[in-house]
């Protein structure tokens, strides 16, 4: 049974199981038509596995940086006492699990194309969403290394040549936890794995991750099996390998 743990004005978490001593945590992503918050469903492939699942929702394309977030993460410390959770995040969901992690004593994670931050002052090569971090508080922006000495384990996942400031991105996220592993993927977009939307594949990368089986060298295999099937990969690659060739001509 699903149950509403945490309703705030801004943020919610809805979860499933969460008496089981493991968790596994998802976020709300940026969505270009968001009428407050999203459906719930749990993840069967994580209570299959014996975790519990939680959702952390927010009702606008900000960050989980709102009136909530405080408040949101001493919830998160009180229920997440004497777990252990993992998390899988896409863009600004990768975002939300590094903002939470200690609260969350969060110890694996999978990120796809994860924001360091979106504030100018931080992270000048982000220009993608200025519109949004013009209504944010900057002093809830607060990435932070493991507490207790612990080190986050995991992939960070990018698109290093259609969208660079990912890498760069990744670059400082992994100066705060550098047992990251990062993982190019190139021509995928944002997120990186945008080309294999549809395919089904998505999901037995989650499953993968669950089962703490997931590589760096799987997730490359993967990304070009599927790329050299998805038109979308194609394009990406042409209109790359053409803008190239042109400046080399120029």
């Amino acid at each position: 049974m699903s149950e509403l743990l945490f309703d705030g004005t801004s943020l919610r978490v809805i979860g499933s199981s969460v008496d089981r001593p493991k968790l596994f945590v998802t976020f709300d992503h940026w969505r270009r038509h968001r009428a407050s918050f999203p459906d719930y469903t749990p993840s069967k492939t994580a209570l299959e596995h014996g975790y519990g699942h939680i959702y952390v929702q927010t009702d606008q394309n900000d960050w989980f940086l709102n009136q909530d977030t405080t408040r949101l993460r001493a919830f998160l410390s009180e229920l997440c006492q004497g777990k252990e959770s993992c998390s899988v995040g896409f863009s600004m969901g990768g975002y939300g699990a590094l903002l939470f992690a200690n609260a969350l004593r969060l110890r694996r994670v999978l990120l796809l194309s994860p924001q360091y931050s979106i504030m100018q002052s931080k992270a000048p090569y982000e220009a993608g969403y200025q519109e949004e971090a013009a209504l944010l508080d900057p002093a809830l922006d607060q990435l932070e290394p493991l507490e207790e000495g612990h080190r986050l384990q995991g992939i960070i996942a990018y698109d290093p040549r259609q969208a660079p400031q990912d890498r760069l991105h990744a670059d400082h996220i992994r100066a705060l936890h550098p047992d990251l592993q990062p993982v190019a993927l190139p021509f995928g977009g944002h997120t990186a794995l945008k080309h294999m939307d549809g395919t089904g594949v998505i999901h037995d990368i989650i499953r993968t991750f669950i089962e703490d089986d997931l590589s760096a060298g799987a997730m490359r295999g993967v990304h070009g099996l599927i790329g050299r099937n998805s038109t979308r990969y194609k394009q990406r690659m042409k209109a790359y390998l053409d803008q190239r060739r042109a400046r080399s001509t120029s």
